[in-house]
């Protein structure tokens, strides 16, 4: 063997140990876990059921995190907590949250929507109210969920008597109980509080029209240095989830399950 020949060998062995050490850095880094934080009373988007995280939002974020290589595990608390946890940097992310500025001023956003849902207008079953709009709930007592944001102009409508309550489940009561003149609330969670309320509640309420629709997105922590990656490894399984199919699989299976007209 000649001396040139040698010395390429030797330096082949040499290297070997540090392509082994980068091979399982990239290894370690393209497999590794992220934890977010899961609504836990919003199904059927997010909430948690027999201990454990549960909804569309759940699966797609899990669907995506998977397809760009990494792990998610999630915890469940109620929605104003885990906005609180997100922006003290106590929790990495936590969905469902709209980019709204109050929101983009605290916390940091990928650029993909996770999902979009529909904010309907409800009233009493026996309301004469139709076709209404934000704009015909000024002046009116209209039960809102604590913590929750519902796009403009009625976000910051201050001529909106906003009755706000602790949960969506609390909000379709007062209405049903005609302490508010509307409430305003996405369609599919109120098909599926109705459908698993429906003793007290089926037939009580009724749609008089649309808010809005809203995209909803998982809010980082801006004290995070992970958030910059998790935010992008997240659009890019999101992207890819949507190439291949899962993504449209993953919401037809939950449309499925919750129509507001099957559950009114």
């Amino acid at each position: 063997m000649s001396a040139r020949r040698i010395l390429l060998l030797a330096r082949a062995l040499l290297l070997m140990p540090v392509l082994a050490i980068s091979l399982a850095t990239t290894m370690v880094q393209a497999g590794e876990t992220f934890q977010i934080v899961a609504e836990s009373d919003w199904f059927p988007y997010s909430a948690e059921r027999d201990g454990r995280a549960d909804g569309m939002a759940v699966d797609l974020v899990r669907a995506a995190y998977g397809a760009a290589g990494h792990q998610v595990s999630f915890v469940s608390q109620p929605y104003a907590r885990c906005l609180e946890e997100v922006e003290k940097g106590l929790q990495l992310g936590c969905f469902d949250t709209t980019r709204e500025p109050e929101n983009e001023a605290r916390f940091l956003f990928h650029q993909v929507p996770l999902f979009s849902a529909t904010i309907v207008i409800i009233a009493p079953i026996d309301s004469t109210a139709a076709d209404l709009t934000a704009s015909d709930l000024q002046g009116e007592r209209v039960a809102v969920t604590n913590g929750y944001t519902y796009g403009e102009p009625f976000q910051s409508d201050a001529s909106v008597d906003k009755d706000v309550v602790t949960t969506d489940l609390a909000l379709l009561r007062v209405v049903a109980l005609k302490r508010a003149a509307y409430g305003v609330i996405y369609d599919r969670v109120m098909a599926s509080l109705i459908a698993e309320n429906a003793g007290e509640l089926s037939g009580k309420v009724k749609v008089v029209g649309v808010l809005n629709e809203q995209e909803l997105y998982v809010s980082f922590s801006k004290e995070r240095q992970e958030a910059v990656k998790a935010m992008a490894e997240l659009d890019r399984g999101l992207a890819l989830i949507k190439a291949n199919g899962t993504y449209a699989a993953i919401e037809q299976k939950w449309v499925a399950r919750f129509s507001v007209a099957g559950s009114l």
